[in-house]
């Protein structure tokens, strides 16, 4: 029986109702379920107070960020990870309830286009996180408010973004402010 059916059938069976109330983490993958049917089998609760998403597109984590942050009451935002996934960019947010019960809700975007929406509309605290994904990740973060490079200190080069696999610590040359790997002219402009 999916979660979704063990909340629809909760009035009528004491011992599925005594179930989800042992576990609040099901309540709120059937609430999420129910609005975004396609989530079914995918949303995980890998231990007590914990529920994670698949990595989810732009379109479908805008559609789910706002669910759970109006509607389903994670209304604290923690932190957001940035990794980077070889093709793809992974963007994890950290969000938890009054329970206690933290989301990690996950978007991707593709390495060439790492367009995403900012959260700082809902969670203003997003707002240096986010700018850390623009300095380290290269991440577009579209509606992110105007404001200085975090966290890469003035006059780091340009299109270099440290934390993506294929930037080499060894090509940086710290004097210069200069990324020169083989085969390549240094990439010298600066963040202005």
């Amino acid at each position: 029986m999916s979660i979704k059916e063990k909340i629809e059938d909760q009035l009528t069976n004491e011992a599925v109702e005594h179930d989800i109330r042992e576990n609040p983490e099901d309540i709120i993958i059937a609430k999420i379920l129910i609005r975004f049917p396609f989530l079914e089998n995918k949303l995980v609760n890998p231990r007590p107070r914990r529920i994670v998403s698949p990595s989810l597109t732009r379109e479908h984590f805008e559609e789910v960020f706002s669910f759970v942050a109006k509607e389903a009451a994670f209304d604290r935002f923690h932190l957001v990870i940035g990794v980077d996934d070889g093709e793809d960019l992974g963007f994890v947010y950290v969000l938890s309830n009054r329970e206690n019960i933290i989301l990690l809700l996950k978007q991707k975007a593709p390495k060439s286009a790492p367009v995403i929406t900012s959260v700082t509309e809902t969670f203003p605290n997003a707002l240096w996180h986010e700018r850390e994904l623009v300095d380290l990740f290269g991440a577009v973060v579209e509606g992110l408010p105007e404001g200085p490079s975090y966290p890469l200190p003035d006059g780091w080069p340009t299109g270099n973004y440290p934390l993506r696999k294929e930037w080499k610590v060894e090509y940086f040359d710290r004097e210069n402010m200069t990324y020169n790997p083989p085969g390549e002219a240094g990439k010298e402009s600066a963040h202005e």
